[in-house]
């Protein structure tokens, strides 16, 4: 009998071994994937994205990319040449990588959602509908 018990937990042992193993490879490539398609765009427009999720996803797409320029960066300190200058801004805009040329609005509009989002999201991830805000708004009156 007791042989038949330690088999079972060496069973059980095994199997949760493989297991913790199996979902630490699916971490790994979601964070490969992450890295090689901007699935971050699509989940700022689903409503049951985890927000720490499309910011994981983020990071990783640009991890090693160049990030496209920011209005600070164009007209903020140390870059006064560039407020009435459109050459020199767009001689600096076409040394981006076309690819980050590409997906700049995208970029932008991610860093906007996640500062309209962050105060609605939970400590699990989950961002609150516009129904629960609503819900919570209205409770408030």
């Amino acid at each position: 009998m007791k042989k038949v018990q330690y088999g079972i937990i060496f069973l059980l042992l095994v199997a949760n071994t493989l297991f913790a193993g199996n979902k630490h490879s699916t971490k790994n490539n979601n964070q490969k994937s992450y890295a090689k398609f901007p699935y971050w765009i699509q989940m700022m427009d689903d409503e049951n994205t985890n927000y720490f999720e499309a910011q994981k996803a983020f990071e990783a797409f640009w991890e090693h990319r160049e990030r496209p320029l920011e209005e600070n960066e164009i007209l903020g300190q140390g870059n006064e040449k560039y407020i009435n200058d459109d050459k020199a801004l767009a001689k600096r805009m076409k040394k981006l990588p076309a690819e980050s040329q590409n997906l700049s609005f995208q970029y932008k509009k991610f860093l906007h959602w996640t500062r309209e989002v962050k105060p609605y999201v939970q400590e699990d991830g989950h961002i609150l509908t516009k129904a629960e805000r609503l819900k919570i708004f209205n409770e408030g009156k």
